[in-house]
């Protein structure tokens, strides 16, 4: 008899939406907000933009991205908040507890979408829309938000579906259906699809992601570019990305804000290399190295692109890191657009057992002996008595804890 050891389960992963994730969090925090138009908006000059809106003010013409003069001449009554990073920390710890009990395999990118890897959790749970379900009860009743969920074979099928009925709701997309449910969807639905690419498929006369995976692979390159055959594979529903275990993972987070929107790349490197400081320390003062760095910037049009390096060594000093988050700047950011923010995301932590190696570079030695000299002035003094010349090109800036919002 012979075995089947090959054989495997079919793939079911659960994404969760939570829509306007950031105002969803402030209508939970104060209650008196629910029906009323606001938005959370980054600074309160004429040219700061919405970053997210209650679905009231939605409803009333306001859109994640508008300038914040403009949204409120469409708005007379409309409510203007700054983000609460603490807030939303808390609030991705919370569903993340949710989400440790269903699934051994889960990534939050902690902006509304958490994807589950509830394969093979049917004995546990019942099926996978069940399990689903009672994902979202959870959710509810320990946070009071209602996400729309979808579960699928991959994650691109599962992101597209919750696209399809969120705010709310709950959908099921079959194994070896993907195709023919992408297939009258929306081209506009398909992760992916910005602006350039939109426009080229308006000219072109593609509106339904069916239309897109008709194509042939030469066709499609022709059409899109280099991204062509990547974007045909996705409408065809094809995604073979896995869900990232960031399960009980540490983070720390910096986030800031340029008080005007900035192409000037001393400032911007200024700013980096600020951010890399507060972070750095944090993370030493906990005996933790690291070996993913995260960079995101959001540009004066609201959008946003992030980017990530991964070192085989661990990271310890600023130096490091600063070289490593640059990098990741100078591969992700090819927009020729100012610049209204940036935040820095160190992962993958490992307790800190540093013990100079007798082949270790001479140089890496004197920056670690640096490092820690540093480190013990800021502890003592304060974080910021020791300024680098290009943090000092972002002018006004101030830094707060992981997760805090901060000014240039």
């Amino acid at each position: 008899m012979r075995s089947n050891s090959s054989f495997k389960l079919p793939k079911a992963i659960c994404h969760l939406n939570i829509v306007g994730f950031k105002a969803a969090v402030a209508a939970v925090k104060d209650k008196s907000l629910n029906g009323r138009p606001f938005i959370i908006a980054g600074a309160m000059g004429g040219r700061s933009l919405a970053l997210d809106c209650s679905p009231e003010a939605v409803r009333q013409g306001v859109t994640p991205g508008m300038i914040l003069a403009a949204a409120k001449r469409r708005v007379r009554d409309l409510i203007i908040l700054s983000p609460d990073p603490s807030a939303y920390e808390l609030m991705n710890s919370e569903i993340e507890k949710v989400a440790d009990q269903y699934a051994p395999v889960w990534e939050n990118d902690r902006t509304g979408n958490l994807y589950l890897d509830i394969t093979g959790t049917t004995s546990i749970f019942g099926t996978s829309a069940d399990c689903s379900s009672r994902i979202l009860r959870d959710i509810l009743e320990k946070v009071n938000i209602c996400p729309a969920a979808a579960v699928a074979c991959n994650k691109l099928v599962s992101k597209v579906a919750t696209r399809t009925i969120r705010p709310t709701g709950l959908i099921q997309v079959h194994a070896d259906t993907e195709a023919e449910f992408l297939s009258h969807q929306n081209i506009n639905l398909l992760p992916g699809m910005g602006q350039k690419l939109l426009r080229t498929a308006a000219i072109t006369g593609i509106k339904e992601i069916g239309e897109l995976a008709a194509l042939s692979v030469t066709q499609a390159l022709a059409l899109f570019g280099k991204q062509g055959a990547i974007l045909r594979n996705m409408a065809l529903g094809i995604d073979g990305s896995p869900v990232n275990s960031r399960n009980g993972a540490r983070r720390i987070v910096q986030q800031a804000d340029f008080e005007t929107d900035t192409i000037e790349e001393n400032v911007i490197k200024g700013g980096i290399e600020a951010l890399v400081g507060y972070a750095g320390l944090q993370m030493r003062n906990e005996k933790l190295g690291m070996r993913n760095v995260r960079l995101g910037v959001v540009f004066s049009d609201g959008v946003e692109v992030q980017g990530c390096e991964k070192s085989k060594r661990l990271l310890v000093t600023d130096r490091e890191i600063m070289t490593a988050a640059y990098g990741v700047y100078k591969k992700t950011v090819n927009r020729r657009i100012r610049i209204r923010s940036i935040f820095l995301c160190l992962e993958d932590f490992l307790p800190l057992g540093y013990q100079p190696d007798l082949f270790e570079p001479e140089v890496y030695v004197k920056d670690q002996k640096l490092q820690e000299a540093v480190d013990k002035i800021q502890n003592r003094y304060g974080i910021g008595k020791i300024t680098k010349v290009l943090v000092l090109a972002a002018k006004g800036s101030r830094s707060q804890e992981a997760g805090s919002r901060n000014e240039y």
